[in-house]
């Protein structure tokens, strides 16, 4: 199955900067009708005042001549001044109020028998219609010139009074909201898709909080566990089911380790038993050996001596990881026990191979001898092992408030590749070549984890086909 190139973090971010625009977009759009909601209705409201008005001041009927509605002085009974002479008292139409940005044009009242005055026809022949029918009546017409109207009609007694209202206005400032909710829509949508970036790493934050805690378990603390969250939601039942595995990897390493610590302790006494048998056989006595016979006793022995050194490294690897290894720290010659691991991992090389170079100060320190010996005779045996009789091993080291101890070969090198995992116990970068010479890879693992209990660091850097430097940094006290 093909998997996403994301990252969930950045999924979630998408998803979440996504769902913000819709919901932006949703919210635009309510805000709109909304508005136009609003405005048109405030608009209604001011058809049907100025009806109210024109009934309660009693306007002038249009239909009719004469002066009716009109007091002392020239001047209408109601809230519109024709003025003098104009009017259907004097020839002219009232003048256009506004409310607001809302033009409220001339009310019209238009008798409920006979025709109209086509000179002043009906706002709405729909609404007068109604009106008739119903009391009163309002809606949206379209007038001769194609602008929208809202209009109002009312029922009185033997007439329809109309006011209308035109929606021009309104519409220009609906068309200015609806550019300022778009031009807003980019700039509120960024900072929203920033907002839902920043919670989605606020939330993200338990899951980096678990990734810090799980990198920062070691092999060697399998006892460690996640911090529990205390809730019941799947991220808290994540966090159970890796502790419950951490839990099973604990319980099966330390069934492992005892498996090995056993089965290298029950070892010893059998092997221990072969040894002896070979190594009385070969020794002279009244009756000699064939050189067949020979040959093969000297390759069981030798094959003996390999199985104790790999059981010897084994218990000695579990003891370490168990925790169980003690230290028996003492006062010793630097250059003594350098010169006796040397020789010691020499022997056990077959000739030729290649010398083995001292350079280590006069000096004394205080560590366990026999750790710190096992650890030089592996290093050093190791170093042989791959290094032609041609090249040479160098064993250095200064003391000052920390010996640093190296050994450097000039043999085939390692790979980059395999750098980072020696060290593993049975790991060997070639195998076939390993198990010939006599490595099966406890060696480095062993060495490792006796630095470890005494406090030291090792590293390694090889160059493939240079040579290869182990540095070892114990504590001088």
């Amino acid at each position: 199955m093909k998997q996403s190139k994301l990252s969930m973090t950045w999924r979630a971010r998408l998803l979440n900067g996504a769902l913000s625009g819709l919901a932006l977009i949703a919210l635009v759009g309510l805000a709109q009708s909304r508005i136009r909601t609003v405005l048109y209705d405030a608009v209604d409201r001011a058809v049907q005042s100025q009806a109210e008005e024109a009934l309660k001041h009693g306007y002038p009927p249009f239909m009719q001549g004469g002066r009716e509605g009109r007091s002392e002085g020239g001047r209408g009974r109601g809230f519109f001044d024709f003025g003098r002479g104009r009017g259907p008292f004097g020839g002219g139409e009232p003048p256009i109020l506004r409310f607001g940005t809302t033009a409220l044009l001339p009310p019209r009242r238009i008798p409920l028998q006979g025709p109209p005055d086509p000179g002043r026809p009906l706002w709405s022949k729909a609404g007068f219609e109604a009106a008739k029918q119903l009391g009163k009546d309002i809606r949206e017409e379209r007038g001769s010139d194609g602008k929208l109207l809202h209009v109002f009609s009312i029922r009185t007694e033997g007439h329809v009074l109309q006011t209308a209202a035109s929606l021009e206005e309104t519409q220009a400032v609906l068309a200015e909201i609806q550019r300022a909710l778009y031009a807003l829509i980019l700039p509120v949508g960024l900072l929203m898709a920033l907002l839902g970036a920043l919670l989605t790493d606020i939330a993200f934050a338990p899951i980096r909080k678990l990734a810090r805690a799980a990198a920062a378990l070691q092999p060697t603390n399998l006892a460690a566990r996640l911090p529990q969250p205390g809730g019941s939601d799947t991220f808290d039942q994540l966090v159970t089911v890796l502790n419950a595995m951490l839990s099973r990897m604990e319980a099966a390493f330390v069934r492992q380790k005892r498996f090995t610590a056993d089965a290298s302790h029950e070892l010893r006494t059998p092997l221990a038993v072969i040894k002896a048998a070979t190594s009385f056989l070969l020794e002279p006595g009244d009756e000699p050996l064939t050189e067949r016979q020979r040959r093969t006793l000297s390759r069981a022995d030798r094959t003996v001596d390999r199985a104790n050194t790999l059981v010897s490294d084994l218990l000695l690897l579990a003891r370490s990881e168990n925790g169980s290894l003690t230290v028996q720290a003492e006062c010793v010659d630097l250059t003594e026990l350098l010169t006796e691991a040397a020789r010691a991992a020499e022997s056990g090389q077959p000739a030729p191979h290649a010398p083995v170079l001292l350079e280590v100060p006069d000096a004394t320190l205080t560590t366990d001898p026999k750790l710190l010996h096992r650890v030089v005779v592996n290093l050093v045996s190791n170093a042989l092992r791959h290094t032609s009789a041609e090249g040479k091993v160098t064993v250095g080291a200064t003391l000052t408030d920390s010996l640093v101890l190296t050994i450097t070969d000039t043999g085939e090198g390692i790979a980059p590749e395999h750098l980072e995992r020696l060290g593993e116990p049975f790991y060997r970068p070639d195998a076939s070549r390993a198990r010939e010479q006599g490595g099966v890879g406890l060696g480095l693992a062993l060495c490792k984890e006796i630095v470890n209990t005494l406090g030291g660091t090792l590293t390694i850097q090889s160059t493939l086909g240079v040579g290869t430097t182990v540095t070892v940094i114990l504590s001088a006290a």
